[in-house]
């Protein structure tokens, strides 16, 4: 996993995920919170996520994430980074990394965003420790994608992974 580090003299050092930012995100805030017996300390929790070949041949992806309820973070203020490229043994891969920035503190309720979006195929960012000419993964082809919930300061939850589904 690659990440982009930013400098910010009033807090701590923020860390995005390497990728490009996805448009046309829409995010739903579920009417409910969950509610587990003990809180949870440094990392988010692990998302929950499906992947669909849609019948345009896009690949639609719905991820839900559970975030702290001690925030007051908003739907939009979420935003999803597509990593779309090869393993350093050329094989390709997908990450999406639904990003968001908070205090992280111990929580044990949390509230559930539900965040929609297709996948850009054009998003394809070359490995640089790889040979050049490498020709651009078809993103239909992928088997599997992996989705993370991410913190930019910086903690990430681990990745979910996610077998990708036929068209409906």
């Amino acid at each position: 996993m690659n990440t982009t580090k930013q400098e910010n003299p009033t807090c701590q050092q923020k860390v995005k995920p390497a990728g490009i930012a996805i448009t046309g995100v829409k995010v739903n805030r579920i009417e409910t919170q969950i509610d587990f017996p003990n809180p949870r300390h440094d990392k988010p929790l692990p998302p929950i996520s499906q992947a669909t070949v849609n019948k345009d041949n896009e690949l639609e992806i719905s991820i839900v994430v559970f975030i702290s309820a001690n925030t007051a973070i908003k739907g939009d203020e979420l935003k999803v980074i597509q990593d779309f490229s090869y393993t350093n043994d050329q094989v390709p891969y997908a990450n999406f990394y639904v990003c968001y920035d908070i205090a992280p503190e111990p929580c044990a309720t949390f509230n559930i965003f539900q965040v929609n979006f297709t996948a850009d195929p054009k998003g394809y960012i070359p490995n640089a420790t790889l040979p050049k000419g490498l020709p651009v993964p078809n993103l239909l082809a992928l088997q599997e994608i992996v989705t993370f919930l991410w913190d930019e300061d910086p903690v990430g939850s681990r990745g979910t992974v996610t077998t990708v589904q036929s068209g409906v």
